[in-house]
């Protein structure tokens, strides 16, 4: 098993427009690998999302240090088995209803 990370950075975002974001950032993906962030993406669990499908990039931060305006500095990290890919199955069983003399 081994994590794969791209580097993720938020700002904090200063307007005197109270519609605008407070913070604002991205998730960098090095060009070399897009390729295997599609894979990725494609292996996630899938979500409904008010009726739509998604799946769902993991993200951490944490409090940065130094330049300003830099608020947060993360990771979006994906864990990756070797190997062969697990699959589940599940069953039920179900008791048979009692016949009623």
């Amino acid at each position: 098993m081994s994590n794969i990370n791209y580097s993720a950075v938020l700002f904090t975002n200063t307007s005197d427009n109270e519609r605008a974001p407070q913070l604002t950032g991205f998730v960098g993906v090095p060009v070399s690998q897009i390729d295997q962030m599609i894979e990725l993406l494609k292996s996630r669990k899938v979500f409904n999302d008010n009726g739509t499908d998604t799946v769902r990039i993991p993200l951490s931060f944490w409090v940065a240090t130094g330049k300003a305006p830099l608020a947060f500095k993360g990771q979006s990290s994906f864990q990756v088995l070797e190997g062969a890919p697990i699959t589940q199955t599940m069953s039920v069983t179900v008791d048979k209803t009692p016949a009623i003399n």
